[in-house]
Parts: C-alpha cells; structure tokens; sequence
C-alpha cells in the first residue's frame, strides 16, 4: 500500500496537463522514497513509460545495452538497432523513435533513476542528454522526463545549478524530504503496526521519517526489538547505513561526514566560523559542503533573534545521525532494550525532542491555528554576565513577521507522563520570560507554549503562564 507524498504526486500529476514537455528533476537522500513516488504516479495515472536505472561502478556499455534492451521490449520490436549501438546519441535517437511511433499526444514519461550513476567518467552521456531535451523534448508537448538520483552532489551541481546546456531548462524541481509523524503513522499503521503514538513518537526519535527505515519495520515485534535488531544486529538494515550514507550522496563525503558528526554531538549547533575552527579547516572549505547539507535536509540554518550579525547556527536534524553519533558509534554490545529504560537515554531524548519538534513546525503552526501567518523560526539564550544575572535559553522562538510583534516561545517536554510545572520550574519560566522582555525591550506580546508527549498538568502554575499546549496526539 503507497502510504504519502500527496504534494509531490499533485505536482506530477500536474504536468498531464501542461501544453508543452516537462523536465523534472527529483532528489533526495537514499531510501526516501524516491522511485516508489514515481512509478506509483505513472501506474496511477495509467501512463505509457520507459525508466531506466543506473548502477554504480557499471560501464558505459553496460547501460547503454540495459537500456536499449528496455526500449526493444517497450516497443515490442520494432525500435531496434541494426548494429548494436556503441554511443550514448545512439540511445537518444531510439527513444526519439520509440515517442515518434505513437499517433496519440498522450503523455509518456521516460523515468531515468540514478541518474549520476549513467554519467560515467568520458562517456558523453549528458552532451547527448542534453540534445535529446534541447533539439527533441522541447519541440513536443507530450513528454515528461524525470531524472532522478539519491547523489546529491551531483543532483545540485550538475543538473540543478547546471551553467552549459541544461542551464535553465529545467521545468520542476522535486526535493523529497522524510516524512513527518502523522505520515509516519499512517505507513506504520498500513502495515498493521499498531503502536501507541508514544512508541511512534520513539521510533522517529530513532529512525527519523525515512521510508525504507519504517517500512523495514517488523510488525510482530515491539517497537524497541526492531530497533534494536535494524540498528544493533549485524543483520539490521541500518547496521552500516551511517559508513555508507554520506558516500553515497555526496562527493567527497569526508567532509559531509566529519560536520555530521560535530553537528550531531551538540543540538545548539555551531556558526560556520566555528565549524571550521573544530575541524581544523577554512570557512571556504565548508561552505559548500554547508550548502549540500542543507538542500538535503540534514541540517537547518537559523538565525539567532535580534541578532544583528548575519552568522547564522547550523544545526544538524537528522534524527538517525544524532541516534548514530550517541547510541551506536561506539557500542560494544547490542543490549538495546535495557538502554531504551535507561535514565540516560531519557535525558537525551528530551533533546532530541526538541528537534522533532522543530521540524515540525509547520504542524504546531496548523495546531496553534496560525497556518496563514508568515513566521520566522529562530533560537534565542541570553548568557549572564555576571554571578547576580541569571542566563536563559528557549527552545524554539516563533516570531510572527505580520507587523503584529507577536511571538511564541515554545517549551519542548519529552516525559512518560503528564508533565507537571513544579514551583521552581515556574520560577525558571518566569524569568526566561523576564529576560527576554527585558532585553527586547519590551517590544514583543509573548505567549509562552508547551509542546508535550501527554500534556501538562493544569495547576496553579500552569493557568498562571501557559498560554497553550500540545501534545503528540495533535502532532499525528
């Protein structure tokens, strides 16, 4: 059962109806989803189709027969080579032949997946790519093509940003990100894992909304075991998946790797001067590197409130990098289930909390019924500058750019209960409060929000300075 990415079909689906050929280009890291969205929307639609795929460290020979294959099967025959073709033009001129044989203006779709793996080294592959778009493609109204990589590098570069013949020619650009908790869910619950929203909720933590990682999930085991198995075992998915993801996304992934790993071992994030001071490295060096991060999805850059500099945090949110970075990077022994219960492990998915939230901002907007009002998410602490000051930090800072001056600050609270405000932590929220009034001037209408896993117990403290809460039941 094809379980999402209802934005990204509509887009496709789109395009059937466009007066002229598209060129789409889809990307996104590996096992996200990628392929299965596409031919879920050409089996939908009932769409006449060719899609070829490249294979990693295959020759140019290799391809060029796999896909002259794919085109004398799709044809029945009749699109055939007399001598067996040699060049990548010679492909180009069979699909040309096969979208030629058919009298309908109907759309047909050619699908190239791992597009960067066809692109060997001298192999003339995107030269004649690029003159089967630019002089074939263009002069048609019934073609989409869709090229699609999990190589991100290359994606961006190459195809994307690229500044010879496919400079501008790209029509739609698809970047597939993980899916959030209430997709999550509704995958989970396809395949008939009934868990709690709470165990749901754990497992992201982990795994992150990655469809192959929730798919692979076992739905006769508890939700710890198929951690523990996928991440854990020798056998498990996700035994190898960190030594291997960044290779297989970016070029020179050393860099990507080493970032990952600082980024993931403090949720405050660093500024970019920083990261390169920790690595030992210049600030140009990463800077790119920064940039295909973020395109990606692994990391966000904010901005921290009233700050006038222009550096901005970069903050890494891959949930199974921080997972990886903390839990399996240096384990010895596969005992998850007694690390799951461990005080140690809740202390540090109260952080990683923290970051579920923030990428679902977007959610907690739908929920506070502010979806239609432009904001800005940023981070905000205030260091004491003395022993008679107090410092304070708030999790998420949500200011309205509507001219309004309104701004949310949001608490995050991962607890296996209803999380209770104690007269001290009243305290510590009434002086956040204080000081962040007091150093913005008291320009802003603040309302303070709570985000929970079971809500928070409305005492005296409570009705005293919540404005509102939400729990991951409204989340899903």
């Amino acid at each position: 059962m094809f379980v999402g990415r209802e934005e990204e079909l509509q887009m496709l689906k789109s395009l059937l109806d466009r007066k002229q050929s598209s060129f789409v280009v889809v990307y996104g890291r590996r096992r996200i989803g990628k392929t299965e969205t596409i031919r879920h929307f050409i089996k939908e639609n009932n769409l006449t189709s060719i899609e070829a795929t490249g294979l990693y460290g295959a020759t140019k020979m290799t391809h060029i027969n796999a896909i002259a294959r794919k085109i004398e099967l799709a044809s029945n025959g009749t699109i055939k080579n007399k001598t067996k073709p040699k060049e990548w033009q010679e492909i180009f001129f069979m699909l040309e032949d096969f979208i030629g044989s058919f009298e309908n203006n109907e759309k047909k779709v050619l699908f190239l997946d791992e597009f960067p793996w066809l692109d060997t080294h001298k192999s003339g592959f995107l030269e004649a790519f690029s003159l089967f778009w630019n002089d074939f493609c263009t002069r048609r109204e019934d073609i989409v093509l869709i090229v699609c990589g999990s190589a991100a590098s290359y994606m961006i570069n190459k195809i994307v940003k690229n500044k010879k013949t496919l400079h501008n020619r790209i029509t739609d650009k698809i970047n597939m990100f993980p899916f959030d908790l209430t997709t999550t869910k509704k995958l989970l619950h396809s395949k008939n894992c009934h868990y709690s929203n709470k165990s749901i909720l754990d497992t992201y933590i982990a795994l992150g909304g990655v469809a192959k990682y929730i798919n692979d999930m076992d739905c006769t085991k508890h939700q710890i075991e198929n951690i523990a198995f996928a991440c854990f075992d020798k056998n498990g998915l996700l035994a190898t998946e960190y030594q291997e993801l960044y290779g297989a996304l970016f070029a020179n992934s050393h860099w990507h790797y080493k970032i990952m790993n600082l980024l993931s071992n403090q949720w405050s994030g660093y500024i970019q001067k920083d990261i390169a001071t920790e690595l030992k490295t210049s600030a140009s060096v990463i800077k790119d590197i920064l940039e295909e991060l973020e395109v990606s999805g692994f990391v966000v850059s904010v901005t921290k409130f009233g700050q006038i500099s222009r550096d901005k945090i970069y903050r890494a949110v891959d949930s199974f990098s921080y997972f990886y970075n903390k839990w399996m990077k240096n384990s010895k022994n596969s005992d998850w289930q007694t690390i799951a219960t461990s005080q140690p492990y809740k202390v540090w998915s109260g952080f990683a909390f923290e970051n579920i939230c923030y990428i679902h901002i977007t959610k907690i907007k739908e929920v506070l019924g502010i979806s239609g009002v432009s904001t800005r998410s940023h981070y905000w602490n205030y260091r004491a500058k003395n022993s008679d000051e107090k410092g304070a930090q708030i999790d998420i800072l949500l200011e309205y750019t509507d001219s309004s001056k309104n701004i949310d600050l949001i608490e995050c609270k991962y607890y296996d209960g209803e999380f209770v405000i104690s007269k001290s932590y009243y305290e510590e929220l009434k002086n956040k409060l204080v000081i962040f009034n007091r150093q913005t001037n008291y320009r802003y209408n603040t309302r303070l929000i709570f985000i929970t896993t079971f809500g928070v117990v409305k005492n005296e403290y409570y009705n005293e300075i919540v404005h509102k809460q939400i729990t991951i039941d409204e989340l899903m």
